[in-house]
């Protein structure tokens, strides 16, 4: 994975750590793209960067910027629907976590953590920008 320690805010404590993979919708159905990604939950913020050898800097998705998330079925895969305050729905499934909570229940815990001052702004729009163009590439 990554060095998780150091992308910690001051009072930020991670809840979750998972490798996914986008879900996304062919003619065939639904099918997982390469390459998978590194998902890190914490109190605040989702980070997802991509598990290549080039290191990336994580896409910042804030706690607040999460409308829903809930279990889907597509096709043979059982995933995760992210669906963001700007429109973009992320679909995933779970290759593997460190422990045995789910997805959904880190994130809704991340959603219900009392945020506090320490991280309430919007996530940069370069970081949804290049997280959008690197999905598309896929």
């Amino acid at each position: 994975m990554w060095d998780e320690d150091t992308l910690l805010l001051p009072g930020e404590c991670k809840l979750g750590s998972y490798h996914v993979a986008i879900l996304r919708y062919t003619p065939s159905g639904w099918s997982p793209t390469t390459p998978p990604l590194n998902a890190l939950v914490t109190n605040y913020r989702l980070l997802l960067r991509p598990q290549t050898r080039r290191q990336y800097q994580p896409a910042v998705i804030p706690s607040h910027f999460i409308m829903q998330i809930g279990e889907v079925e597509m096709g043979y895969h059982k995933g995760v629907k992210i669906a963001l305050k700007n429109g973009m729905r992320l679909y995933l499934t779970i290759s593997y976590s460190e422990d045995d909570s789910h997805l959904t229940e880190t994130v809704t815990k991340m959603m219900t953590s009392p945020l506090g001052n320490a991280y309430i702004s919007d996530p940069a729009e370069e970081d949804l920008t290049r997280l959008i163009s690197f999905i598309s590439q896929l």
